[in-house]
């Protein structure tokens, strides 16, 4: 693995004993509570664990091997956040990083979902703490990061990244806009380019679901046959992936078989097609305006754990933040999700759209200083809509140029991806090491192979191309070995 392989090639050891970091100041508003050396167990090697809080309440852990590579990696969180991303961490200190996350500011299992947000008595820091979770947190962890690495080792990194999916993509995108100077790379998985975009269309969603028009998930397999019948060959190959979804003009109440009367299992009652034409339509007012986009084809086989009954994760995290961390004024304690008022609602989240999202199209400064992007999705994200960050990236070159900006930038859809992993896709790649071969030897990625895994077996490789370009099978060959596909522009008009 190419990480391995850079790890020797700058090894490096502490000049200080770890527990004497426990005593080190390092500024009025952080409090370090403890430095231990963990000795090596198993896989994991011996490091100086630090563990603390910057004002008012973001905790961070940062781990330093005795044997240490010479850079610096942290890790983003997932969903509302809340926890310290301890898993990637120990993953990167394997391979000899000295790595760092933190939970953004609030403890999840004390303040769930987005109450953090909350303000009341008991909770006067709350804006403070939606801040942090917005994108200053993460910063403030960077900075105190390489403040402690430098007393341990005697040095700085000579290079660091940032790894992160979901809530972790979106916080990636938030530093290499707002703090260009904290990382020299970034692997930005599945961004929520615009986390309240995203939050209005689960709330549309819920809402279709709430009445007659609620889809039981063992309809699924067939509203999923249906699709793929429609769409599976458009980019001229039935491999059971579909390419891109934006190509394809499924239209429920063309496509999928109706009910003559009742609601059988094989069919769809008209009710359940209008809220199927909802959901894929996505958010709109009374008028007909479009406020974001649909759910794309794809991931119908994953609704189940986000948005149709009996889901118990996304709806309520969406009505969660919704409630306590965008909506201004606040509504009142009652207020639901089946509450929101899409001809009105949308212009009460503008502020924290403004905080939350994003969408600074301008990274010339990361573009001057060397920094590197390498973001990815999956075209069958259930939980993020993919196409927020291609537009993104689109608007990113408008401002900066095309070939400037693939210069120090590059997105790669996968088709068949779920969110951040999973689905019948290829999405299984080692993205860290082509944005560390980018930015430490200057190989920009012309495609990066990706894998699909099922017990621990590769079933089939695929290129993964940089947006706009598009895998072709060449002809001839297996259609599960990527030497048998070749990058290219799409057709003209494809989409």
């Amino acid at each position: 693995m190419l990480c391995s392989g850079y790890a020797a090639l700058f090894a490096a050891g502490p000049v200080m004993k770890c527990d004497a970091l426990a005593a080190k100041s390092f500024g009025d508003d952080v409090k370090i509570d403890s430095a231990t050396l963990v000795p090596a167990k198993g896989t994991l090697p011996e490091h100086c664990d630090v563990r603390g809080a910057i004002w008012p309440e973001a905790k961070f852990a940062i781990k330093l091997p005795t044997e240490w590579n010479s850079r610096f990696q942290m890790d983003g969180n997932g969903g509302t956040a809340g926890t310290i991303s301890l898993g990637p961490v120990d993953n990167a200190v394997r391979k000899g990083f000295a790595a760092s996350s933190t939970d953004t500011g609030h403890d999840a299992a004390k303040e769930p979902l987005a109450t953090f947000a909350h303000v009341t008595p008991e909770n006067p820091n709350g804006k403070r703490k939606l801040v942090d979770f917005a994108y200053l947190s993460v910063h403030e962890t960077a900075a105190i990061s390489k403040r402690v690495i430098e007393a341990y080792y005697g040095a700085a990194p000579k290079y660091s990244y940032w790894v992160g999916c979901s809530t972790g993509g979106r916080q990636g995108l938030h530093e290499a806009q707002r703090y260009p100077e904290d990382f020299d790379g970034f692997v930005i998985g599945a961004p929520g380019v615009s986390l309240t975009g995203n939050v209005t269309r689960r709330l549309w969603i819920g809402q279709s679901q709430s009445g007659d028009g609620a889809i039981p998930a063992a309809k699924l397999p067939l509203l999923t046959k249906a699709i793929y019948e429609k769409c599976d060959g458009i980019d001229g190959l039935k491999d059971g992936l579909i390419d891109d979804p934006r190509a394809c003009h499924f239209d429920p109440a063309r496509d999928v078989a109706k009910c003559a009367s009742g609601d059988g299992p094989d069919c769809f009652t008209s009710a359940q097609i209008d809220a199927l034409k909802k959901i894929y339509g996505g958010p709109h007012d009374s008028k007909g305006k479009q406020i974001f986009f649909g759910e794309l084809v794809g991931s119908e086989p994953v609704w189940p754990d986000n948005f149709i009954p009996p889901s118990k994760t996304v709806l309520p995290r969406s009505e969660s933040q919704m409630k306590y961390a965008m909506l201004n004024p606040p509504p009142a304690e009652s207020w639901d999700y089946t509450m929101f008022n899409f001809d009105t609602d949308p212009q009460k989240i503008t502020e924290a759209a403004s905080m939350l999202n994003p969408q600074n199209p301008d990274l010339a400064p990361l573009r001057k200083r060397g920094g590197k992007i390498v973001q990815y999705s999956g075209w069958a994200d259930q939980q993020v809509n993919p196409r927020p960050g291609i537009e993104y990236y689109d608007a990113v070159s408008k401002r900066l140029g095309a070939t400037e900006t693939r210069d120090f930038y590059r997105v790669f859809m996968v088709p068949g991806m779920f969110h951040c992993n999973g689905g019948p896709g290829c999405g299984s790649a080692d993205w860290l090491s082509v944005v560390m071969d980018w930015v430490e030897k200057g190989n920009a990625p012309a495609q990066i192979v990706g894998a699909h895994v099922e017990s621990g077996k590769t079933t089939r490789t695929r290129p993964l191309c940089p947006y706009p370009q598009v895998a072709r099978y060449k002809g001839a060959g297996s259609i599960d070995e990527a030497v048998n596909f070749t990058c290219m522009a799409p057709p003209a008009g494809a989409h």
